[in-house]
């Protein structure tokens, strides 16, 4: 289920509104959406985690992922095609933490989502996400 935000997701190109959607986000060439920059996850047990390794209670948009998905290990959809609501993705690759999150939150956040970071996805099929949407797995 996603909690936060929701929004508009549009296949190919990632969430309306987004940084790299406008073209602005620090790995914005047009090939970079081909290795699965188009949307991020991370699991809310992640997040929570990485609190409790830094002694902190950093909100969820600190994290700098699109998606904070409750109730599943993020990680399982790598290879996988999925719907959340009525938008498809698939799971590509893991979505490593970065320099950037420690700068901007003044916490080693290398060390602290080392191995939670969630995944980054492709959209395949453009749709509206909401908050409260489930999450299901193409078998």
């Amino acid at each position: 289920m996603i909690v936060g935000k929701g929004g508009a997701a549009g296949a190919g190109q990632g969430l309306r509104g987004d940084r790299y959607f406008l073209q602005l986000g620090s790995f914005n060439r047009r090939e970079c959406f081909s290795h699965g920059r188009q949307v991020s996850l991370i699991s809310l047990d992640a997040i929570a985690l990485c609190n409790q390794r830094l002694g902190l209670a950093l909100p969820t948009a600190a994290f700098r992922r699109n998606l904070v998905i409750a109730d599943l290990d993020v990680t399982q959809l790598l290879g996988q095609e999925f719907w959340i609501g009525d938008v498809r993705f698939k799971g590509l690759r893991h979505c490593h933490p970065c320099r950037l999150l420690s700068r901007l939150t003044g916490a080693d956040m290398m060390a602290a989502l080392k191995g939670l970071g969630g995944i980054r996805a492709e959209i395949l099929d453009s749709g509206r996400l909401n908050v409260g949407d489930r999450l299901s797995v193409q078998q």
